[in-house]
Order: structure tokens, then C-alpha cells, then sequence
């Protein structure tokens, strides 16, 4: 087990920025030449943004946007607090939650080819992961927390996300036969070329090019990259890039891993809170959704959005100011989505009010 030690105080690195090739602009926080007013405006909020959480005490913010054929990335902060190394836009991150988007894929790969129903009962696939009589079905496992009348190696009461994740996960093992990681490199990684995405297991070996996260314990900054936390709370799960989570969004808006029906299940109705492992907000740019997800754990915020035809997009990666750790969501992870849309709004020429 790695130990968790308090790190030092270390000043941010000077900002990383990088613009697309098919524009002019030159790196700099200044370089505006061959952006619109409206992307230079995008560009504008997000740099102001970050600046402000560095100064709150985030180690790290990294920024990707596109909009048609306009891109630009952000990378400040530092990588780690001990090392004082500058964070780059192809640095690793654990992203949380997001990998719930990931695994939905499969899952819905699964009811895709029949062999899978989202009506099916948990319990008929995993005997003894829940009450043999539970009416927990796959539909609900993919979306909100819900509640467990009478759960077997879970506790009665909520069904948390991570449960439901953890049963899907287990779901999906079974009737591939083959471990998670391996279906995920087979039916995403692989077709898409993310080579920089994987799953990490708690106190897995730390990459060398992975954002460092710290909390507060007891009143001390400690870094938890790849350590366990009090009361089960692991930073173990899917690691991956800027480039990585916004190319699998836009090929998954764009139809390359799911049938339209699948996709259609994944985005849920206009009037839902979110659909099967992609939330969804306003995109005032069309009158329509943009779809994604936010992760959310002791020391990392991420979230990334997609417009629903794949051409507009925005990742926020963010290593968090340090925090006591709670299960409660972060305060912080709310302010960065609402920032995220508010963000891509202002990419368009005109917006729907």
C-alpha cells in the first residue's frame, strides 16, 4: 500500500496552451488569431476559470475545446506537488464517475445483440448479489441510485452509483466471459484508439504522467493518487486523457459503437434528468442537449460535454484545492459543469434563449 505522506506547498506552474493546426494562433494565453469572437469569448471564460481555481489551491486544470474546426487546449498547474512538474494536455487523470459512460456501452452492446433485456432482473444473472426475490433490473442499475427493498451481500436501503456500477461491471464479466478490462479494451479502447485509457485497481503502480490528487486528512494536505481512504473510498478506476474521453464522446454521439436504438436508450427522453450513463444540459446553440459526465472523487473533478451531432465539445479536468474527504458530492463539480455549458454556449454564433 502506498503511504500517504503530507505533501508541500508548491506554486503552479505556468500555463500550457496548445492551438489546433488548422488555426494560427501561436501558444499564449493571447493568441487569438484564427478563432471567432465567439471561441476567443469561450476561450476568455475558461482561462479566467482556471486562473481563479489555481488560486483557490487546485494543483491542476486542463482544458479541451472544440468547436467545428476550431480547438484549443489549456494545461496549468502542476503534475505533482512534490516533483513541481508542469502539468501537459496528455497527462493522465482519473476521471471518476465518467467511466459509468463506459461501461453503459457495453452493457448496452449486450441488449444490442438480445442477450441482455433492460427489464431483466439483476438477481437472474448475479444469484446472491441481491435477494433472490429483488425486483432490481438492469434499467435501474444504469440509472439513478435507487432503492434496495431487500438486498443480499448489500446493505438494505440505497443502492449507491458505486454499487450499481460494481453489479453492471459484474453483469457484463459474466455473460462475456471475460474480465471487464479486457471487454472495455475489445469493444471501446481498441475500435477508437484510445491507448491512453484504462482501468487502474487501488494501489496499482502510479504512471508516471498521472495528475497527483490531495485531500485534507486531519488537517494536512496528503496525496491519494492510487491510495486507498477512510471508509472504503478508493481512487482506483478509469484513468484517461483530455483527447481520449473527448473522442469517445463524439464517437459515441456519432453512432460508431451503438445501434441508433442503443444510442436513443443511452440518451433518455428530453424530459428525464439524464439517460443511461450520459447526463445531459441546455445547448442553447441548437434548442437541443448536450450529453456527458461528470466524475466526481476525494481530490479529482472532471467533466466533459458534447453537443448531440459531435461537432461542439468541452473537457474540464480539475485536481481539486485539498478537502476533508465526504461521500457528499463537491461543490466544486457543480460549479465546473455549470461552467462547462455556460463555456460551450458561448462558442456559437447565436443562442436560443
Amino acid at each position: 500500500m502506498p503511504t500517504i505522506e503530507p505533501s508541500p506547498t508548491f506554486l503552479p506552474a505556468e500555463p500550457t496552451l496548445t492551438a489546433a493546426p488548422a488555426t494560427t494562433a501561436a501558444p499564449g494565453p493571447t493568441a487569438t488569431a484564427g478563432f471567432s469572437p465567439a471561441f476567443q469569448e469561450l476561450r476568455a471564460t475558461l482561462e479566467l476559470f482556471s486562473r481563479e481555481k489555481l488560486e483557490e489551491g487546485a494543483s491542476a486544470v486542463l482544458v479541451k475545446a472544440r468547436v467545428g474546426q476550431q480547438e484549443w487546449e489549456l494545461a496549468s498547474g502542476v503534475r505533482s506537488q512534490d516533483t513541481g512538474d508542469p502539468v501537459q494536455p496528455s497527462d493522465l487523470f482519473p476521471v471518476g464517475e465518467q467511466y459509468r459512460s463506459f461501461l453503459a456501452v457495453s452493457v448496452m452492446k449486450l441488449v444490442d445483440e438480445g442477450r441482455l433485456g433492460l427489464a431483466d432482473r439483476v438477481a437472474a444473472y448475479l444469484p446472491g448479489s441481491l435477494a433472490a426475490d429483488s425486483p432490481v433490473t438492469i434499467r435501474e442499475l444504469l440509472g439513478d441510485a435507487i432503492e434496495v427493498p431487500d438486498a443480499g451481500d448489500l446493505s438494505e436501503g440505497a443502492l449507491t452509483g458505486a454499487d450499481a456500477t460494481g453489479l453492471l461491471g459484474q453483469v457484463v464479466e459474466r455473460l462475456r466471459g471475460a474480465p471487464l478490462e479486457a471487454v472495455l479494451q475489445t469493444e471501446v479502447l481498441t475500435p477508437l484508439n484510445l491507448r491512453s485509457t484504462q482501468l487502474l485497481e487501488a494501489n496499482a503502480a502510479v504512471p508516471e504522467t498521472l495528475i497527483h490528487g490531495y485531500v485534507q486528512l486531519e488537517g494536512q494536505n496528503v496525496d491519494v493518487t492510487g491510495a486507498p481512504l477512510p471508509d472504503g473510498i478508493s481512487s482506483g478506476g478509469l484513468v484517461s486523457t483530455l483527447k481520449d474521453v473527448s473522442e469517445f464522446h463524439a464517437a459515441l454521439l456519432r453512432g460508431r459503437l451503438l445501434s441508433p436504438s442503443g444510442l436513443v436508450a443511452m440518451k433518455g427522453t428530453v424530459f428525464a434528468d439524464d439517460g443511461f450513463g450520459l447526463d445531459h444540459w441546455d445547448d442553447r446553440c441548437t434548442n437541443g442537449l448536450y450529453y456527458g459526465y461528470t466524475g466526481d472523487i476525494p481530490g479529482y473533478g472532471s467533466v466533459s460535454i458534447t453537443s448531440a451531432d459531435g461537432n461542439r465539445q468541452l473537457s474540464i479536468f480539475m485536481a481539486y484545492p485539498p478537502q476533508p474527504v465526504t461521500s457528499r458530492p463537491s461543490a466544486l463539480a457543480l460549479e465546473m459543469t455549470g461552467v462547462a455549458q455556460v463555456a460551450l454556449n458561448s462558442g456559437c454564433r447565436f443562442q436560443f434563449r
